[in-house]
């Protein structure tokens, strides 16, 4: 849960966006977008989409036209392109701002880090040669597998698309696909949100509140089961740690007997059956630590694709932390389980138990 909540986090302030606005029937498409990237066209009907801007609370508003590009020949492969007008946008523009020798000009596009392609080559999409200027950071969100363009390169993409693609595009003219507001100062999202509704009928607002609400149903079930299997594993462990404790006791039992005849005293050798146990407890536990961050990292688009939630490595604290919480449960579980056969063993009688060995 924590891989995807930096997921979001990182990717929303990339958007810069407060709300998002779509078309109301489109809702669960821009959501989608946002979160896994699948490739998806739709615009509003009609052009209410422009009185936006003039909402009490607004402080910006940026139109996006989304463009799914085609599995052929004609294009590099199937992403979601995003255009832009340069002049409004504030998702690309922050990023050209913390890179200020990159310009998005003619023909140039921005890549999501998912995209596979080089700074300085080219990308065809429905015919139309790109050149990528830039590539931004991995959010484990829709925006890796995006590509941003101006509206301007978009358009005579469109309009040479009947020729140079297998499947002509349409762009209609003066519509979009959604809208990114950034509210005023002090002035709550949500309010701003239900005052765009109201205001502009067929819309539906996005809110990064109602994005994590989503990801957190989608996660629940998951979680749920993970939780319990995790619990009913360790309870089941436990007596099956005892009963291996108990057998390699009783093989243990001279050597035990032996340390108390010259002198240790019980609370030692509990101790040093218990610090034995921890050991092989911890050696285990990294073990299993280890294997488990690399299946994360490795299978992390596979989580993705297949939970169909965003999803990024957890930082190193929130990896440190879930691994140290681990490793402890690991020595207090091989602690409760070799506990009884430690106490068990040092009250017998060693010489009794030296002469049984013997016999």
């Amino acid at each position: 849960m924590s891989g995807a909540q930096q997921s979001l986090d990182t990717g929303i302030s990339r958007m810069g966006a407060d709300i998002l606005v779509v078309p109301e029937e489109y809702a669960g498409a821009g959501q989608t977008i946002i979160l896994t990237g699948t490739p998806t066209n739709f615009f509003f009907e009609g052009s209410g989409f422009e009185k936006i801007s003039g909402i009490k609370g607004v402080s910006k508003a940026a139109p996006q036209i989304y463009i799914a590009t085609l599995f052929a020949s004609c294009c590099a492969a199937p992403v979601q392109m995003i255009a832009i007008d340069p002049e409004r946008d504030f998702t690309v523009s922050t990023w050209l701002k913390e890179n200020p020798g990159v310009t998005l000009g003619k023909d140039d596009i921005i890549i999501g880090s998912a995209v596979i392609q080089d700074v300085g080559k080219d990308l065809i999409f429905y015919g139309h040669t790109f050149h990528v200027v830039g590539v931004l950071e991995r959010t484990g969100m829709g925006i890796d597998n995006a590509v941003f363009t101006r509206f301007e390169d978009a358009y005579v993409m469109a309009d040479e698309s009947g020729v140079k693609a297998v499947k002509k595009l349409t762009i209609p003219q003066g519509k979009v696909s959604a809208v990114l507001v950034k509210v005023d100062p002090g002035t709550s999202p949500a309010e701003v949100a239900s005052e765009i509704t109201a205001s502009v009928p067929g819309t539906k607002t996005i809110l990064p509140e109602g994005l994590i609400n989503a990801v957190s149903r989608q996660l629940g079930a998951t979680t749920r089961f993970l939780y319990l299997s995790a619990l009913a594993v360790t309870v089941m462990s436990i007596p099956l740690l005892a009963l291996i404790s108990v057998l390699v006791t009783n093989e243990r039992r001279r050597e035990v007997s032996i340390l108390r005849v010259l002198g240790a005293t019980k609370v030692f050798v509990v101790f040093l059956m218990l610090a034995e146990s921890a050991s092989l407890a911890i050696i285990g536990g990294l073990i299993g630590i280890g294997s488990a961050a690399g299946a994360l990292i490795l299978f992390q688009d596979f989580i993705m694709v297949t939970l169909k939630i965003p999803f990024i490595i957890p930082n190193p604290f929130a990896l440190l932390a879930h691994g140290g919480s681990a490793l402890l449960l690991s020595i207090v579980v091989a602690g409760i389980a070799s506990l009884y056969p430690a106490v068990i063993i040092v009250k017998s009688e060693p010489y009794e138990a030296i002469r049984g060995e013997e016999l």
